[in-house]
């Protein structure tokens, strides 16, 4: 099998499913829209001045169709958002819109680290102010707490960054010295300085660089520049009305940058407290529909990184899609066929065994794939017109009639 890209048993699918059921529930909750948007796209798209930068190009996957058009697959969603825009012009703004799709990076594989994965983005368009991020923060905050996992969502400002680099008189590669200062997680400090150093940094000013993102909030607003100043009311302005939104885990990291040239503001990434993993991410990028489309709109959005909020949720207590296993012993498939059939319009997610095994490897069956009820009809059960219903978590056994035991099974998940 091709290396950097993966199935996914039952379980894994069944987690994931419910994973982007509560997401997109709490996003229909704050009022965004499904859209979808093509995989494939020209590779001019993909690779524009507003697009990921030098870094997220090098892992785009790039190809030619038979008319020798340059193409490629896209690396994150947001990206084909103002080309979706540009046909749907008659959208009402603001326009608040969800998408859940697959994204592709050519880029070194390893553990945690995938060549096909799933995204789910989600963008406000036509909110300038910053009730747009505290919008955006309140539903990852939801979503986190839905999910029972203890979270902080870390925030920045490129305003901020690019006002400290001209406060260090750092006036060129900007955007290139803030992609090393990017991998610090990556490849930690030591190896940023020399990156920066072979970019034109003299050891003063990447000591004082360093020194600077380990300020406090209070002692960045003490630096005089403009662009810091801006990008320190902005964030002031996102805190507060977070708080008035509940949202309790927000903290400002100045070496905080995301690697994505488009970001104008407000950038904020999601991490699970225990782990140094990213689970969520995102930003402001107010010039990416005017310079791609034409569109004079600003954009906050976030997005959900799926693949790794599977890999911290607990998978002991994952039950199988199907809620009870129907196995027939000794009775023919005219009668209890039509048995089935009513339990299924009652609504029961139900399977049934189609080997005529027996009970004792349906019934183990059904405990491997972790099924939380049978139904055993023999010929006593036809007799009395009752079903016997197992219990598979404590193994305990009840005979009813079939309204009896869609209820009972209802009832209890």
């Amino acid at each position: 099998m091709l290396r950097g890209v993966k199935n996914y048993s039952p379980e894994e699918q069944i987690q994931r499913e419910k994973i982007v059921s509560i997401i997109r529930s709490v996003l229909k909750k704050y009022g965004f829209n499904p859209t979808e948007t093509p995989i494939l796209n020209q590779y001019s798209l993909l690779s524009s001045k507003y697009g990921g930068g030098d870094e997220i190009l090098n892992e785009c996957y790039r190809l030619k169709d038979r008319g020798d058009r340059d193409l490629g697959l896209r690396y994150e969603l947001t990206i084909t958002l103002p080309q979706f825009l540009n046909e749907n012009p008659d959208i009402k703004i603001p326009f608040k819109r969800y998408e859940i799709g697959k994204v592709f990076r050519d880029g070194p594989i390893k553990k945690g680290r995938i060549r096909e994965f799933t995204q789910i983005d989600f963008d406000i368009v036509g909110v300038k102010n910053q009730l747009g991020e505290a919008e955006i923060l309140s539903v990852f905050n939801e979503v986190f707490k839905k999910l029972n996992l203890k979270v902080s969502i870390k925030i920045n400002n490129r305003k901020i960054l690019f006002g400290i680099l001209e406060y260090l008189n750092i006036t060129t590669n900007q955007n290139s010295v803030l992609l090393s200062i990017d991998k610090l997680d990556k490849i930690g400090e030591n190896n940023v300085k020399k990156e920066l150093i072979d970019k034109g940094l003299d050891k003063e000013q990447i000591n004082k660089l360093f020194k600077i993102f380990n300020y406090s909030f209070d002692e960045l607003k003490k630096l005089k520049n403009a662009k810091i100043e801006e990008g320190v009311k902005e964030i002031s302005k996102i805190i507060e009305y977070s708080e008035l939104l509940g949202i309790d885990v927000i903290e400002v990291s100045l070496p905080l940058v995301r690697g994505l040239n488009y970001y104008t503001g407000t950038i904020y990434e999601v991490f699970l407290n225990s782990l140094k993993s990213s689970l969520g991410a995102g930003g402001r990028y107010d010039n990416l529909l005017k310079n791609l489309c034409g569109k004079d709109l600003p954009v906050v959005g976030g997005s959900f990184g799926l693949d790794a909020i599977c890999s911290v949720i607990n998978k002991e207590n994952i039950r199988n899609v199907c809620e009870v296993y129907f196995i027939p012993v000794g009775i023919s498939e005219r009668e209890y066929l039509p048995i089935v059939k009513k339990l299924r319009d009652y609504g029961l997610k139900l399977d049934y065994d189609m080997l005529n095994r027996g009970i004792s490897k349906n019934l183990e069956y059904a405990d491997k794939n972790k099924i939380s009820y049978c139904i055993i009809f023999g010929e006593k059960e036809k007799k009395e017109g009752k079903l016997k219903l197992k219990n598979m978590s404590n193994r305990e056994e009840k005979i009813y009639n079939v309204e009896e035991v869609v209820d009972v099974i209802k009832n209890k998940q």
